[in-house]
């Protein structure tokens, strides 16, 4: 299930890069962390929008698609195989989450990115009370919720001020942070907590509590 901060992402990027549309320049931009899946390169070329995406992993990402560019295994805190100032834009969907050194991470996200270039990124909000149970519960519990497609999580920081502290401090400046809460999505296939969940979900998003919302998109520009 598509979570609301993924479309979020996508709907950015769409939108950055068909503000931006040059058809003597096709501008390139960066999954990180993109595994096999190419769901946000179909979406975005879905868009009309020109583009290459290059993809970096720690495991081998290459995949065939129209739009895929080059494909380089490396972790996000060392993209050594990348040139510096070529992206127009790269984005990240729930990988930060995973990452041990996020400082050493929005270095090197900053340096291959344009000047005027943009960092989406979707990302858990670790106040919220799902994620709060998730980080304490059992390991059979986790995978349950996960259906075994968990990752190894580092959780590098603790709220969404920590996160953007970071990357303010390796020289972004904050454009947009959206916020959702979406248990429903986690506890969907669960017969009762499913309505529960959905009823809190309502509560929470009229109430407007950000720090109960675990569902986050984060928009940084390289002025």
């Amino acid at each position: 299930m598509q979570t609301p901060a993924e479309r979020y992402l996508i709907k950015q990027i769409s939108q950055f890069l068909c503000r931006n549309q040059d058809e003597s320049d096709v501008p390139a931009i960066l999954n990180i962390g993109a595994g096999r899946s190419t769901m946000i390169e179909q979406h975005l070329a879905d868009s009309g929008c020109a583009f290459i995406c290059d993809r970096i992993d720690v495991e081998d990402c290459a995949v065939e698609f129209p739009n895929a560019g080059s494909a380089w295994q490396c972790s996000v805190e060392k993209m050594t195989p990348l040139e510096s100032g070529r992206y127009a834009a790269a984005f990240a969907n729930y990988v930060l989450e995973h990452v041990r050194d996020l400082k050493g991470a929005a270095s090197e996200i900053f340096r291959v990115l344009r000047p005027g270039g943009l960092f989406v990124t979707s990302v858990p909000n670790l106040t919220a009370p799902e994620f709060l149970i998730a980080r304490n519960a059992p390991a059979s519990l986790q995978r349950a919720m996960t259906q075994g497609k968990g990752f190894e999580t580092s959780y590098s920081w603790q709220t969404i001020g920590d996160l953007a502290r970071i990357f303010e401090g390796a020289g972004f400046i904050a454009e947009d942070t959206a916020y959702w809460t979406f248990t429903e999505g986690y506890l969907g296939r669960f017969p009762v907590v499913n309505i529960l969940s959905r009823l809190y979900d309502r509560a929470v998003s009229r109430l407007g509590f950000k720090h109960m919302m675990g569902n986050v998109c984060i928009t940084w520009k390289k002025p």
